[in-house]
């Protein structure tokens, strides 16, 4: 007994020593922070003040209804760790103004990739998972360059929650991306669902306040309640899950069956589940004990095992198939191996890493560098734009100006015409007022007998 605890406590601080080791997983180089930040020498950044230029920001939307793209894309690429910070909040209010306005549909894919960096460079978290959380007022899509630079720099900082909360984007959008994408999603995932002091999962739905008075609105028609299974997932183990279940079967082997049966299990889906299980027992690939029973589990480790899930299951009868086909798979010489998934997750990590870093290292340099072109074409198509109003504008002035000169000079040529547009003169019959002192006047009576005198002329 004494032997066995040993050699697990040799087994735990040799997992701990490899983890310290492999703290990260992308290199330095991997972040171009030497190319991102020449866009800060720019003329067209260069000479914006951000705070006055937000302030004439907010002057515009004011008075005209709606923000420029560019001029966003502007503001929040003249910003940097030292002089964003004190602004973090006018970044999410602007983002939200062009999210909210027609604008939205020019946004720029530098403008995410810069609030989304500013808020990795100031470690602003909380922010950067509220507006992931909230894509239809705020509108930041990370691409998979971002995404992974996201996930690295959390599960480096043993935030898994953060970690997996951005994993889930890729799954809300069906799109893992390429084989570095999927591996940092899984090994997010699977850390936050082995790890004990996870941060909490904070709800960043905006809450709609409820009247203090009891309000009764008439509507025509009630409409039933509808749950899509997948934007509306709120508990965190199903979301964490679900992306767990849904990208396993793209790494494959080992790492994906057992992290397959684990999301499934996460995710609360037996009937998924138990597919999955008889799928594994009919192939060639071996699961992890310690993902299934536990079964080679160091003590000081903890780890989601799907019989501990499937305790807490109330369908009777699902929880039978999922053991017994639990059981048969356990009773199968070769489908239960003894293997450390986070070691085996490092290990393809770093492989991937190493063979795809410098080929996204260039894509994106050469990224930086269109978007540096897109950005002086926007401007420049702006510059057009507001020629073309001013011109528009002084034309309707001066035929304006014009027309009313015509009317003067030609006035006695149009004189019936114009008069046929005045307004009719006639006189109007307004009623006789009564008196209020004698009442209505009486009208005359007449003597019909009365002969006038005749009238002699002298």
């Amino acid at each position: 007994m004494a032997l066995r605890t040993q050699t697990h406590l040799f087994r735990y601080l040799k997992q701990n020593l490899s983890r310290q080791r492999c703290c990260t997983y992308l290199s330095a180089a991997y972040r171009c922070d030497e190319l991102w930040n020449k866009r800060l020498e720019n003329p067209l950044i260069k000479s914006i003040s951000p705070n006055d230029y937000f302030y004439e920001l907010d002057r515009k939307h004011k008075r005209e209804g709606k923000v420029s793209a560019i001029d966003v894309d502007l503001f929040v690429n003249s910003l940097n760790h030292k002089n964003g910070e004190a602004l973090l909040d006018e970044v999410v209010d602007i983002i939200h103004r062009l999210r909210r306005s027609p604008e939205t549909v020019r946004t720029l894919p530098s403008t995410n990739h810069a609030v989304l960096r500013l808020l990795l460079d100031t470690d602003s978290t909380h922010i950067l998972l509220k507006l992931l959380s909230d894509p239809l007022n705020y509108g930041v899509f990370p691409d998979h360059y971002t995404t992974n630079l996201l996930m690295d720099y959390y599960i480096k900082k043993e935030d898994f929650t953060a970690a997996a909360r951005i994993s889930s984007v890729k799954m809300l959008q069906e799109d893992f991306g390429p084989k570095v994408t999927q591996v940092l999603t899984l090994a997010s995932c699977y850390f936050y669902a082995t790890s004990d002091n996870n941060q909490p999962w904070e709800d960043y739905t905006p809450k709609v306040e409820e009247p203090k008075e009891e309000v009764k609105i008439r509507i025509r028609y009630l409409r039933n309640p509808y749950f899509d299974d997948h934007f509306d997932l709120k508990e965190p183990n199903h979301i964490v899950g679900k992306t767990l279940a849904w990208v396993s079967p793209l790494i494959g082997g080992t790492v994906g069956s057992s992290c397959e049966l684990l999301g499934w299990a996460l995710y609360n889906k037996w009937d998924e589940l138990e597919a999955a299980l008889s799928h594994l027992s009919d192939g060639k690939e071996p699961v992890a004990g310690s993902v299934v029973s536990g079964f080679f589990v160091d003590i000081l480790s903890k780890i989601n095992t799907v019989k501990e899930i499937m305790e807490s299951c109330e369908d009777q009868d699902s929880r039978e198939k999922v053991m017994s086909a639990i059981t048969r798979i356990e009773g199968t010489e070769g489908k239960v191996a003894e293997v450390d998934i986070k070691d085996l997750v490092d290990k393809m990590i770093q492989e991937e890493v190493a063979a795809a870093e410098a080929t996204f290292i260039k894509e994106q340099e050469v990224a930086y560098q269109s978007w540096e072109k897109l950005r002086e074409d926007e401007v420049q198509f702006q510059i057009e734009e507001y020629k073309k109003k001013q011109l528009l504008a002084e034309i309707a002035q001066k035929k304006k100006a014009l027309e009313e000169r015509e009317e003067v000079i030609y006035f006695f040529d149009n004189k019936e015409r114009l008069e046929m547009l005045l307004p009719d003169r006639k006189k109007k019959f307004y009623p006789k007022k009564k008196s209020l002192i004698f009442g209505k006047k009486q009208p005359r009576k007449v003597d019909e007998g009365y002969i006038p005198p005749e009238v002699i002329r002298r």
